[in-house]
């Protein structure tokens, strides 16, 4: 049991109540006719700042005659006979001794039944006379000695746990709160309260309570001048004190004298502390997972005060939109737990169960669970089994359905109720959001595994990554089984967009820049050579001029290299050391290097216009693509995936696999055929309109490889990224990658050509299609009327392949 006693009394000062009739007062059992006086260990009270005190009942009798005028005959008659009984034991008005107290035990039972009406019955109400502002109780009924004083009766129990720091303030915002009221005309604007949990031994029950402390029966004396409030640590503003230690100096409590006694009354709160608690728990900062259910199970237990029962309180997670078995999540259940083992009709009878909580989600107890009603409800078995007799559920949902299950059952019948899911009522907004939380943070989990383990995912195969996520999840990360993500009879559609001459114009681009950068090279050493006499540098002079012309009409890869080799391991390095070293030289070499760390100077010039004209291309074909997938994606679910090399390419995989849950028909892949082959048209003319504001002319080409048989795909986790699968779909990734180059057989010309669409097959039976497309199209004016009918080189590893290529309206 914790040291609720001292918590008792600390709790005690918090709550200072304006004087009032007697029977206003709680109720509370009937004292022990024997009493004798407990204290806290002196061992923590030494340590609190103290005011004088002594047991007095003088203030009682004062109280009595003043209210004596303002009430009943019956009242006043009572009150009379008290005044007249304290009067006449004149060493008990003012009892220096606590023994006298205890010889007059028969007049404090008098005076605490005249206090609080008799319940002799009900324990749920605790009372204690004590010293004013003292961890000692001199009277007291008998549930409060059961739970506050320890298992000898020799001491107050003081709050566990709780710092000297915590219980030093409670004690003086009390008394400071007293003072201000009498002798200032104002009252603390801060009313602490600690509320501590007390654990029954018999039941191991939790219950919580609230220590009320009445002071109408304490008069405080002044012993001393009181100071200027300006000058204490009282806020005017806000009405607290601000600093303790301050206001301990500035109106130390040695000025006051307190005399009367106090009445420590006990709240039961367990309800409303329980709902805190919950609150508190839905509060924490860290991520929610499964681990605080155990928490909210005991905050639920505590509040409907049974302890012969078990709760369950289960969240309902799902993937791809269905509820699943999920183990973590389960063992929280009680109904669920037994579908916990591989047995696969497991997942069955859990499917069926949800259905039945679908359309049976309200709230129902079964007070008394027999065979009669497992033959009813089968799903109950397991716990009939078990030795329940008594059963409840408290399904929760909101907007989107069901978040989850409350559940709780006894071993004794009829203990759950109507009454108790009365109850409940206050707690399930609560766990309501509770659970939806705990689904939050299950999905959280399956897309963090989804970004680590695969990539950033398109809607339609979400769902696949979603299983093998929550798979990975239930195996606690074996990689051992752990399955791949794979799409069966799949079919592909590939495209490309690319830059024509995109290499040779790069290699233009840097021939420029680099002629300019040896024409600075050559403008340096010339100078350098004329304040500095160093043979070395007419040496480097002579070679500058060789390579500039060596790359003046054109340049090979080889040219690039030696010219990298000859700025980076000769002239730099040596134009380095005379920066350090040659006071002369120092402002020639630094014009030099602030022209090359400048990326925006004269020397990056061509290869920035380069980089500048493709990053404007492929942006402006990237965000067409991307706003007709976004189109055509609602036409049937497919994977698009985009990457940019020179160009865009991208690959479409389209399939009953990939959404299952949709009917495939051949229209749909005939459907994003007929939008490839429009889609490549526009992008060509987007492209075409962007040439007056390109800095470099650049025109792009546009390639369709046709492949009407299906084939099957996997997820590579190594690449991130899609590939197919078996030796003969290869062939299809195969061909893709030696494409761009390929030529007309018997030719030098490229297949691929600006302001045309190349469409390349191997099967004939694939060109009627595309030509009916190729038709409707130049009927909307969109492609020209020739159709070319072309052989193609043969490629390393591919032969008998040939294409169609339309000219585009580009105007």
């Amino acid at each position: 049991m914790c040291n609720f006693i001292g918590v008792a009394a600390a709790l005690s000062f918090f709550s200072l109540k304006p004087a009032c009739m007697l029977d206003e007062i709680a109720p509370a059992l009937r004292p022990l006719r024997k009493s004798k006086t407990l204290t806290a260990e002196p061992g923590i009270t030494q340590m609190l700042p103290m005011v004088e005190s002594k047991i007095s009942f003088v203030p009682f009798v004062n109280y009595l005659n003043e209210k004596r005028k303002s009430v009943s005959d019956t009242q006043e008659r009572l009150y009379d006979y008290l005044i007249k009984r304290f009067e006449s034991e004149p060493s008990l008005l003012n009892a220096r001794d606590a023994e006298i107290i205890h010889q007059h035990s028969e007049l404090m039972e008098l005076l605490t039944t005249s206090l609080f009406p008799v319940v002799a019955s009900d324990h749920r109400h605790i009372f204690a006379l004590a010293a004013p502002y003292r961890f000692s109780v001199f009277y007291y009924s008998d549930y409060f000695r059961e739970i506050f004083f320890d298992s000898e009766e020799k001491h107050l129990l003081l709050p566990d746990g709780v710092p000297i720091d915590e219980l030093k303030a409670i004690q003086c915002n009390a008394i400071y709160n007293h003072v201000l009221q009498k002798f200032y005309g104002m009252k603390l604007n801060e009313s602490r309260e600690l509320v501590y949990p007390v654990t029954d031994p018999n039941t191991g029950m939790i219950r919580y309570f609230r220590i009320r402390y009445d002071i109408r029966f304490i008069d405080l004396k002044l012993k001393g001048t009181l100071p200027l409030l300006k000058d204490c640590a009282v806020c005017m503003n806000s009405f607290r004190i601000l600093d303790l230690e301050k206001q301990l100096v500035t109106m130390p409590l040695e000025l006051f004298e307190a005399e009367g006694f106090a009445v420590w009354i006990a709240e039961d709160v367990t309800v409303p502390e329980s709902l805190e608690l919950i609150k508190k728990i839905l509060l924490r900062e860290d991520n929610y997972d499964t681990s605080i259910i155990d928490d909210l199970k005991k905050a639920v237990k505590a509040l409907i005060g049974l302890h012969d029962i078990q709760i369950g309180l289960m969240p309902f997670v799902k993937i791809n939109n269905q509820f699943v078995l999920d183990d973590e999540n389960a063992r929280h259940g009680l109904v669920v737990k037994q579908w916990l083992s591989d047995d696969p009709a497991n997942a069955e009878y859990f499917k069926m169960y949800m259905g039945f909580l679908q359309e049976m989600a309200t709230p129902m107890p079964v007070s008394n669970l027999d065979e009669k009603m497992v033959q009813v409800a089968p799903p109950l078995a397991y716990l009939f089994a078990n030795g329940a007799k008594s059963y409840l559920m408290y399904p929760m949902q909101n907007s989107d359905g069901l978040l989850g299950l409350l559940e709780l059952s006894s071993t004794t019948s009829n203990t759950l109720t109507l009454q108790t899911m009365a109850m409940l009522e206050p707690a399930m907004p609560l766990l309501s959001l509770a659970l939806l939380k705990c689904r939050d943070s299950f999905q959280y989990k399956i897309e963090k595994i989804i970004k680590e383990k695969f990539t950033a995912l398109q809607q339609s195969v979400e769902w696949k990554f979603e299983e093998v996520a929550w798979d990975h999840l239930r195996r606690n990360g074996n990689n051992e089984e752990e399955k791949n993500v794979v799409f069966e009879n799949v079919f592909p559609l590939y495209g490309a967009i690319d830059i024509r001459n995109s290499s040779v114009e790069r290699s233009h681009a840097i021939q420029k820049d680099l002629k300019e950068h040896l024409l600075i090279i050559d403008d340096t050493l010339h100078q350098l050579n004329s304040v500095v006499q160093l043979p070395l540098l007419e040496g480097l002079e002579f070679k500058n001029q060789t390579l500039r012309k060596a790359i003046e009409e054109h340049m090979t890869a080889e040219d690039e290299i030696r010219i990298n080799e000859f700025l980076n391991q000769e002239a730099e390095p040596i134009f380095t050391h005379l920066q350090k070293n040659e006071k002369q030289s120092c402002e020639l070499v630094d014009d030099y290097f602030n022209i090359v760390n400048n990326n925006n100077s004269r020397i990056y010039r061509y290869r920035q216009e380069y980089e500048e004209t493709v990053s404007k291309i492929n942006e402006a074909v990237s965000a067409f693509l991307e706003k007709e997938e976004e189109r055509i994606q609602r036409s049937y679910p497919h994977y698009f995936e985009k990457y940019r090399t020179d160009g865009i390419e991208y690959n479409i995989y389209i399939g009953q696999s990939i959404s299952p849950n949709n009917p495939f028909n051949l229209l749909y892949l005939k459907n994003i055929r007929l939008w490839q082959l429009t889609s490549m048209a526009e992008a060509a003319r987007i492209t075409h309109l962007l040439l007056p504001s390109l800095k470099v002319p650049l025109q792009t080409t546009q390639l369709i490889l046709i492949h009407s048989q299906p084939i099957s795909i996997s997820f590579r986790k190594d690449e991130r990224k899609f590939d197919v699968e078996g030796s003969y779909n290869i062939r299809y990734e195969v061909i893709k990658k030696r494409l761009d180059k390929v030529r007309i057989k018997g030719t030098e010309e490229r297949l691929t050509q600006p302001g045309k669409i190349a469409i390349v097959y191997s099967n004939q039976k694939e060109v009627p299609e595309y030509l009916e497309y190729i038709e409707f199209l130049k009927n909307k004016n969109i492609l020209k009327p020739d159709v070319e009918f072309l052989e193609l080189e043969e490629l390393q590893g591919v032969t008998g392949m040939k294409a169609l290529r339309v000219d585009i309206n580009i105007v």
